[in-house]
């Protein structure tokens, strides 16, 4: 996959040298298509926040469409760094190819800080959530094993008092006891520890992806800058963009179709769907923190993590 990455950068490289003695608009054209099939390929290999945004829609009740909302965003986000880094550095500091690179580690690094405290805060919520349903529960079963014990007395006082009317304090006395087998009330769900995908989370997890630009868009668009066609640079690098969020989407999908699919094979049993919500929920989150703090280390030292 990296050979095969290599190559196309090769290809990128010629395609921008070739802008100016080429049709402008047609080399721009070929350009952005190299870019898109780069972006897309770029994608499947590592880096891109495709492990942190699986991980975080299989962790929360985050539906298709949310997955390739937040994948589509968290690319867009790479794009607009990427412009943004490059035409600072180039048009407003006058820096060299080398500047950038610095500047992109940086924000590599940056990226990889975050993804871990993404990951420790949805961690923290999940573990915050399981506790207080285990507790809720713990505490409700007891109310109700209370009260059933106090419906039988009442209902027993009652019965001895008042023979007329056995069969009203009857239903009075067990009103609130279950059947032989039949589920109570108070089971813990543990889709409850996912939680509701809320905008603040989707945007933590975006920005903590986002701001680590592309290496293939800086490279297209400071060739594109060398050779006066900086507006095709851009086009190409928000095609590259678009490529890669249709893997990481797709990935994404892949990843809570897999959810799902663990969830029927395991039928209508609370226990099974607990079980598999537990692990998502909780070793979603594990995974997101793992991943961004290994890779921040990774990147503190002389050799990049990607």
């Amino acid at each position: 996959m990296l050979d095969k990455q290599q190559n196309l950068q090769r290809t990128l490289a010629l395609s921008v040298k070739n802008l100016k003695s080429d049709h402008p608009v047609a080399g721009a054209l070929t350009l952005a298509g190299l870019s898109f099939l780069y972006g897309i390929l770029h994608a499947i290999g590592p880096g891109h926040g495709k492990t942190i945004i699986s991980s975080y829609v299989v962790a929360n009740e985050a539906t298709v469409r949310r997955g390739i909302i937040i994948s589509f965003i968290a690319s867009a986000v790479q794009a607009l760094t990427a412009v943004a880094l490059v035409s600072v550095l180039l048009f407003g500091l006058s820096a060299s190819g080398l500047t950038i690179n610095y500047w992109s580690n940086q924000l590599e690094s940056v990226s990889y800080a975050l993804i871990a405290l993404v990951g420790l805060y949805l961690l923290a919520g999940h573990v915050s959530r399981l506790w207080r349903t285990w507790r809720g529960a713990s505490e409700a079963g007891h109310a109700h094993a209370n009260d059933g014990h106090h419906a039988h007395d009442h209902g027993q006082d009652h019965a001895h008092h008042h023979h007329d009317d056995h069969g009203h304090h009857s239903h009075h006395g067990h009103g609130h006891d279950h059947a032989p087998g039949e589920a109570c009330d108070h089971i813990v769900d543990a889709r409850q520890l996912a939680g509701a995908v809320s905008w603040r989370k989707m945007i933590a997890v975006v920005l903590s992806v986002g701001v680590r630009p592309c290496t293939g868009a800086i490279l297209v668009l400071v060739f594109a800058v060398t050779q006066g066609l900086y507006w095709a640079g851009v086009a190409a690098t928000f095609a590259m963009a678009l490529g890669t969020a249709i893997t990481v989407a797709a990935l994404a999908v892949f990843a809570l179709g897999s959810r799902e699919l663990a969830l029927k094979l395991g039928g209508s049993g609370g226990t099974w769907t607990n079980v598999v919500w537990t692990t998502c929920a909780i070793g979603g989150a594990i995974v997101i923190f793992l991943f961004g703090a290994l890779l921040f280390a990774a990147s503190l030292g002389p050799a990049r993590p990607f």
